[in-house]
């Protein structure tokens, strides 16, 4: 009788466990679409901005500069209270996790220009289907390295924060 109540207990964990990891699927598929949605808004900042800037005749690597700020800018704001749903924290921490942002983004825009270059230079593919694959390739590890290090919960867990 004792076994059949363990065997039933044992059972009613894996269950519970398999829930909660459809669950937590479910809510990291959620916050990759929210991302994505975030980045075409980003994309579309960028895009208008940098037209402006060349439109006024700003040169077009300075307007690329300025754009990709407004962009990068529009993404930490949308994705803290969005996406990841940061806490707030004091100010000082506030900077850290910009910083962790900053450097991150700083890591993706480089890996992003490698593989464009070796996609473009290498393998000679079109710039345009070039960047889209480069963008397929460094959207999903953008995500990954935001919510894992940049808006993790394990940082706000040391801010005095929480998800």
């Amino acid at each position: 009788m004792n076994r059949m109540v363990q065997s039933r207990s044992v059972w009613s964990r894996r269950v519970s466990m398999s829930e909660a990891l459809t669950t937590e699927r479910r809510a990291s598929l959620k916050q990759f679409f929210v991302f994505c949605i975030i980045g075409g808004l980003n994309t579309l900042i960028d895009m208008g901005v940098f037209m402006l800037l060349v439109l006024v005749d700003v040169h077009y690597a300075l307007a690329q500069t300025a754009a990709y700020c407004a962009g990068m800018a529009n993404s930490y704001l949308m994705n803290r209270a969005f996406t990841f749903r940061a806490a707030s924290v004091r100010m000082k921490d506030e900077w850290r996790r910009g910083l962790r942002f900053l450097a991150w983004n700083a890591a993706m825009l480089g890996l992003s220009v490698l593989l464009l270059a070796l996609a473009a230079e290498w393998l000679q593919l079109r710039e345009w289907i070039a960047k889209i694959i480069v963008t397929l390739l460094i959207v999903p590890l953008n995500f990954y390295g935001s919510k894992k290090w940049v808006f993790t919960a394990k940082h706000q867990a040391e801010l005095g924060g929480g998800n």
